[in-house]
């Protein structure tokens, strides 16, 4: 059997051996580019084990293949000695994917290894190389060979990985408001920074004052949920941070819904209270607010309470030990599956869905995106500017720097570019996650790359990354933007592109951890699966287009008040996000849009998203975040199938050389006849979502009725 494992250490290699019969049943692999670390090359030359070297590049894939056919002849099992390269923090494995695809398309069957190294502390709970707390290792079961077998050798490591992480000690027996308590008291200096008037609030008055909040929320409602409707700020921290310590579950409202969507969210949750504050209600007056007599309004609470109780509170954290301090205000102590919160999907296709999230699902979150990041506790600062609706605006924005001990930068409008940028410079921000609009407004309020020099980490969220915005940011500011990808059912990111580590000379390999188009290498802890458009199960050709299956401790298993057995999306562990996508043989995850975005014509897949920037080219004009003027959907054809049309704010009318000037542009391009659209319907908007995400269903219903074709 040719043995896989994702990476080794001397304590792997010496259990290993143990695991397979003995040293004298062992040969070890060593590729010559991707050597083992010291520790073990050292082990090699003092005890000699059997084995062999080689060198892809130097002796060809032939060679290579029969020196493992006559070790695995002689009754041995072949086990692959990967090396130790530069990549991303708690990355999956150790393996390069050229090395991995050696074996594609041999009589090999393989066994992948899942070798998982944790440690039962926040900052680093997973880890790659020593020092760590514990050691896993996982025998998955033998991969069959064929066709893609490095890519199924990932996915196996991917499941194992998380079957692990189901039982670091971190989640079995997770008490988030514990943990929360701890680390605000480890950190107590640390500080809130509200970027609307240049307040301060240390952790250890927020904690304060969210203790306080707890009373008001008992005092006002009974209720197992309550709404909370506030901006990204001081009170929408302590508002989600109380819901937490009194295991109450929060459900924070989009206040950009429509009356609909927000009464939909409300009877869904079934909610009666609500938490905001008197300034956001007069500043979001269209929206459909509540009855006054249902709104907690929370500025006003603590100011009646007044700043002894907060003081009081203060100095009793000062003197007593957590558990003092807990029991004192009666913190909750829930069960790891208990409902913490409930966000709302944002309706692409149909009516926003309710996720409850799990006090485990929430942890789980942050320790796998907190494992990815490269900052440091106590002097890197994170930038606040999504609403807490968006599970990356409660993960990144609240729970990951009170969690982490950073200082938090808030501020309520993601898009006011000249402000966020003084935030940034002013306070030396390291990280920051923010929507691409909003990412293109710091941009252009930015006079130099100076203004957002600090930035380690810029995360672009909720939509797809433009190249243009990307190319733009690197160009002429020295930044390099990082797309990532998740839905509300995964939190708060399925996969992220992360900068490249500083390769010092000495290195001899480095993993990538970003591609242009790609969004990066899944987050630890996130299993993802391919499988074909109308099936659940895996895909022999993970690197073809299909859609995109999830399962891990930070994805949701079921929607509120729907049954698995009514949601075509649950089957089993997994979750379908209904994209379109595909794994590299590196590991890393390109995302092509959804599956109602795409139009299938034979045995071609027509992307809309793609094709929708190719019109923006031929058409000449801008592609704007915060602006759609064209909309590719797919309407059935009168002759059977499927056929595309675009609708157009461009064209007031429509003659016939406008359809030549498609065809001529899609075939100057290089693509295929059929992706020019048969239809150009001119449009006075293009319907968008509150999410700013294309209202695909609208686009749809008014396409048909132009065109007069009957909808079911």
């Amino acid at each position: 059997m040719l043995v896989v494992p994702n990476r080794v250490d001397l304590t792997t290699m010496l259990e290993l051996e143990k695991a397979l019969g003995g040293r004298n049943r062992v040969a070890w692999m060593v590729e010559v580019s991707v050597g083992p670390g010291e520790a073990i090359m050292s082990h090699i030359q003092q005890t000699q084990p059997t084995g062999f070297s080689c060198s892809i590049n130097q002796q060809g894939r032939d060679y290579v293949l029969s020196k493992v056919r006559q070790y695995l002849e002689s009754g041995r099992h072949v086990v692959l000695l990967p090396g130790r390269p530069l990549q991303s923090p708690a990355s999956l494995a150790d393996v390069p994917g050229y090395l991995l695809s050696l074996f594609d398309s041999t009589p090999l069957h393989a066994m992948p290894v899942y070798v998982g190294m944790y440690n039962h502390y926040f900052d680093a709970a997973i880890t790659t190389c020593e020092p760590y707390d514990c050691l896993h290792i996982s025998l998955c079961p033998p991969v069959r060979a064929g066709h893609q077998l490095g890519a199924r050798v990932q996915a196996a490591w991917m499941s194992a990985q998380v079957a692990q992480l189901q039982r670091h000690p971190l989640l079995e027996h997770p008490c988030l408001p514990q943990m929360l308590v701890e680390a605000i008291l480890r950190h107590p200096e640390r500080r809130l920074l509200d970027g609307v008037d240049d307040s301060e609030l240390t952790y250890r008055d927020l904690l304060s004052a969210a203790v306080m909040t707890t009373g008001v929320i008992e005092r006002h409602s009974a209720a197992e949920r309550i709404g909370i409707i506030l901006p990204p700020g001081k009170l929408g921290v302590i508002a989600n941070l109380a819901c937490l310590l009194a295991g109450v579950t929060a459900v924070n409202i989009n206040y950009t819904a429509t009356p609909e969507q927000f009464d939909h969210m409300v009877k869904t949750a079934g909610l009666t209270r609500f938490i905001t504050d008197t300034r956001f209600t007069n500043m979001q007056r269209q929206f459909a607010w509540p009855r006054s007599r249902d709104l907690i309004y929370l500025d006003e609470e603590l100011g009646e309470q007044g700043t002894w109780k907060l003081k009081a509170w203060t100095a009793l954290g000062k003197w007593r030990t957590p558990q003092q301090l807990m029991q004192h205000a009666d913190v909750a102590s829930p069960e790891p599956e208990d409902v913490a919160s409930i966000h709302f999907t944002g309706g692409t296709e149909d009516k926003p869905l309710g996720v409850p999230v799990t006090y485990r699902m929430l942890l789980a979150a942050v320790i796998s995106l907190r494992c990815r990041l490269q900052l440091g506790a106590g002097h890197d600062v994170l930038l606040s500017v999504l609403p807490a609706y968006m599970p990356a605006g409660l993960v990144c924005g609240i729970l990951l720097p009170l969690l982490g001990g950073f200082d938090m930068v808030t501020y309520p409008m993601a898009a006011a570019g000249k402000r966020l940028c003084t935030l940034v410079q002013q306070h030396a921000v390291a990280f920051v996650a923010n929507t691409p609009a909003g990412i293109r407004a710091m941009l252009k309020a930015a006079r130099d790359g100076r203004a957002l020099s600090s930035l380690q980490y810029c995360l672009s969220v909720g939509a797809k990354l433009s190249a243009e915005l990307a190319e733009a940011a690197h160009q002429h500011y020295g930044i390099q933007l990082l797309e990532s990808y998740g839905t509300a059912e995964a939190l708060p990111f399925v996969a992220a592109s992360m900068p490249a580590p500083a390769a010092p000379e000495t290195t001899r390999l480095m993993l990538p951890t970003a591609r242009k188009g790609s969004v990066g290498a899944p987050l630890p802890g996130v299993a993802v699966r391919i499988t074909g458009l109308y099936t659940p199960e895996p895909s022999a050709t993970p690197s073809r287009p299909g859609l995109i299956w999830l399962k891990g401790p930070a994805v949701t298993r079921q929607y509120l008040g729907i049954s698995n057995e009514d949601s075509p999306r649950m089957h089993g562990d997994w979750f379908c996000t209904g994209d379109v996508g595909y794994m590299s043989p590196d590991g890393l995850l390109t995302v092509m849009g959804r599956r109602v975005r795409f139009t299938q014509m034979g045995d071609e897949m027509i992307p809309h998203v793609q094709l929708e920037e190719i019109l923006y080219k031929i058409y000449n004009v801008p592609q704007e975040d915060n602006e759609r003027k064209l909309a590719i959907v797919s309407v059935p054809s009168r002759t059977g199938g499927e056929e595309l049309v675009v609708l157009s704010t461009l064209h007031k009318e429509v003659i016939p050389s406008d359809y030549l000037t498609l065809r001529y542009g899609v075939t100057n391009l290089h693509l295929p006849a059929s992706w020019a659209p048969r239809h150009i319907l001119p449009v006075k908007y293009i319907p968008t979502l509150p999410n700013g995400k294309l209202d695909y269903q609208t686009c749809y219903i008014g396409a048909c009725r132009m065109l007069k074709i009957k909808l079911d």
